[in-house]
């Protein structure tokens, strides 16, 4: 097991934004007795090793016994099928009031982010959503995270990577239209 290399893979897919499962091969050769309890240990153990996919779902096979082998084609096929969803800007707006409502946004530099209105760019092969906001370069990154957590707990993703891309709101000034400068 050459756990560097396939981090550093896991990562390159990640970033180049597919899908991903992760498959433990070889389950027949492990010596011990297969259990529950030593399978739950080996994902524990894969999970802790690659944190940047913690959304890759894992399978564990065997080709000799032919174990879970098939599965791997009908995961991909699902993984496909959520990454080609589209989304409504109401129903997303909702979503973000939601989410927004539960734990408010917390800033930096004593800049307090307003985000208010999010948008699905399906143009991009990434699942993307645009948050628009006031302050957003102020937001913080664990709520970044707990919001890609909340929506996949929301919209399953499992299996793709998504993007949340944070823009600054226009407001008007006396010269014409400019971006908000901080």
């Amino acid at each position: 097991l050459n756990t560097q290399l396939d981090q550093k893979i896991a990562g390159m897919i990640k970033d180049s934004g597919k899908g991903m499962i992760m498959i433990l091969s070889k389950w027949d050769s492990i010596d011990e007795d297969k259990t529950a309890f030593t399978r739950d240990q080996i994902a524990a153990e894969l999970r802790f090793n690659f944190p940047c996919v913690p959304w890759a779902p894992l399978i564990i096979t065997s080709s000799v016994t032919g174990q879970n082998v098939t599965k791997i084609f009908e995961i991909a096929l699902e993984i496909e099928e959520r990454r080609k969803r589209t989304f409504s800007t109401s129903e997303l707006n909702r979503w973000l009031r939601d989410v927004v409502a539960k734990h408010p946004p917390a800033g930096l530099k004593n800049r307090n982010p307003k985000l208010n209105y999010i948008v699905h760019e399906d143009d991009n092969p990434i699942p993307s959503f645009k948050v628009f906001g006031a302050h957003t370069k102020f937001l913080h990154w664990s709520y970044k995270r707990y919001m890609e957590r909340t929506f996949r707990e929301s919209y399953d993703y499992t299996g793709s990577p998504i993007q949340f891309w944070f823009i600054e709101k226009h407001v008007t000034h006396k010269h014409g239209t400019r971006p908000v400068e901080d």
